[in-house]
């Protein structure tokens, strides 16, 4: 009896134990899972904070148009560096090798020269070469040189030009974000006064006051619906602004991201004469001088062409190595052996090429490419100074949009505290408060559309200008 007893509680213990250890793993299994969760929603919590100049420099980081320009300067680079190269000297060999029938050296029998080579079929090998060095080519290496230089540094240039294209489209974006973030913020603030005014009706009615009918009500909803369009518009704005930049600095779609600047910038400062800013256009804006390049390019092109008509001098050192092991030779200097030899020596010469009109129509394709490149630059000259006097005059008129609307932004608020007042002491229309309210919220707007379009004028002025990358400029931001 003891023994089974005994017996039976070793098989609980072993029991209590196995569902001890099944508990536990469970809640582990489940600790885990906890935690994981846990980790994932901090994860998607923790958002990246992104200042304007951060979200440019990750932007030009990851522009495709930066890349293939980069290569387009690697193109470039490459056929400067032939050009350097031509200077050194270019060594040229052929080797080959073939069957060939053996040969002995002839014997004088009497009279006669016997030849007393076998019928049998050998191999030769031999190698000729010649390390030519140029002396004077009347401007051949010099022009193209010169040609390849600046067509670098015309890449160079394309790549600065694209650098300032991908700072105007990040700040678009950028101030088209906040405007409408700040957008949803004023039209909830306008919806909030509405809200207010509908408590104070229905107080006012439920006391039985006359100064407020139940047509009033009424009147709220038709007044506010231009504040919910507007809100639903800012957070369309909002969404669409936010995946564009998204996409432009290539952000994983799980990633995201808050915009560090809360507001749009608003600097006080004067501008300088429209003249100034076209003379800086005329001095800095990376397409002109990418123009000139080009043409400078274009111009040692041509030189590099018309050079090709002259001869050119240089110095070569030539030799040539046979053997051919079943011939033997004479080693005389007056009857050559083609399949044995050793020669080597140092000469000089003159290399000129003649056609018949391939050249000169290669020189008048290359004008006429000159010609064009001029008319670029003649337009440019045209545009330019326009497209910078609509930036500077649009940066003037929304400057002064931006201070009248943020002072009507602030009469209209107080217009609305006001007329809240008075509608509850009973001295003030209900149409005389949903008005004002109205009111607030399109001033409001206005003023966050002004103060966009100046930010927007300002960078555009600084593109125009050929402004660096960044986000300060010639009107610029705080």
């Amino acid at each position: 009896m003891e023994a089974c007893s005994r017996t039976y509680l070793i098989a609980e213990k072993r029991n209590n134990f196995a569902l001890a250890m099944l508990i536990g793993v469970t809640i582990s299994i489940l600790v885990l899972i906890l935690s994981e969760a846990t980790w994932a929603q901090t994860q998607k919590e923790k958002k990246l904070v992104l200042s304007l100049q951060q979200l440019i420099e990750m932007a030009i980081a990851k522009s495709p148009d930066m890349g293939e320009t980069l290569s387009e300067i690697s193109a470039n680079q490459s056929d400067l560096d032939q050009v350097k190269a031509a200077y050194y000297p270019q060594l040229e060999s052929t080797a080959v090798v073939g069957p060939v029938g053996d040969a002995k050296r002839p014997v004088i029998r009497g009279t006669r020269i016997v030849d007393p080579s076998p019928d049998t079929i050998g191999a030769f090998g031999r190698i000729d070469f010649t390390v030519a060095q140029p002396l004077y080519t009347f401007g051949k290496l010099s022009n193209r040189r010169e040609a390849a230089t600046r067509g670098v540094r015309a890449k160079e240039l394309k790549l600065e030009e694209k650098k300032n294209e991908i700072v105007l489209r990040v700040k678009e974006l950028f101030y088209g974000l906040v405007l409408a973030r700040a957008g949803v913020d004023a039209a909830n603030d306008a919806d909030s006064f509405f809200d207010d005014a509908r408590r104070r009706m229905n107080r006012l009615l439920e006391l039985g006051s006359t100064n407020v009918s139940e047509s009033d009500l009424y009147r709220v909803d038709a007044y506010r619906a231009s504040t919910v369009h507007s809100r639903a518009e800012a957070e369309k704005g909002a969404k669409v602004a936010y995946f564009a930049l998204k996409s432009l600095v290539d952000l994983s779609p799980d990633a995201e991201f808050e915009p560090a600047e809360k507001v749009l910038p608003m600097k006080e400062e004067g501008q300088a004469d429209l003249e100034d800013y076209i003379r800086k256009a005329y001095g800095e804006r990376p397409e002109f001088k990418q123009l000139d390049e080009a043409l400078a390019a274009q111009k040692s092109q041509i030189e590099a062409l018309q050079s090709d008509r002259y001869p050119s001098f240089f110095v070569a050192l030539e030799g040539s190595l046979a053997g051919a092991p079943g011939r033997e030779t004479l080693h005389n200097a007056y009857i050559p052996d083609e399949f044995n030899h050793a020669d080597i020596g140092i000469i000089g010469g003159i290399k000129w090429n003649f056609d018949f009109g391939i050249s000169k129509a290669k020189v008048d394709k290359e004008k006429a490419e000159y010609e064009r490149l001029h008319y670029t630059k003649a337009s440019a000259k045209l545009n330019i100074p326009i497209q910078v006097a609509k930036s500077y005059q649009e940066v003037k008129e929304w400057k002064v949009a931006v201070g009248a609307y943020q002072q009507a932004a602030v009469a209209s608020r107080k217009w609305v505290v006001t007329a809240l007042t008075n509608f509850d002491m009973g001295v003030g229309a209900a149409d005389d408060m949903l008005r004002a309210i109205e009111k607030y919220g399109e001033n409001q707007g206005k003023y966050l559309e002004s103060l966009f379009n100046y930010n927007l004028s300002v960078a555009q002025l600084e593109y125009a200008v050929g402004g660096n990358p960044s986000v300060s400029g010639a009107v610029g931001s705080k």
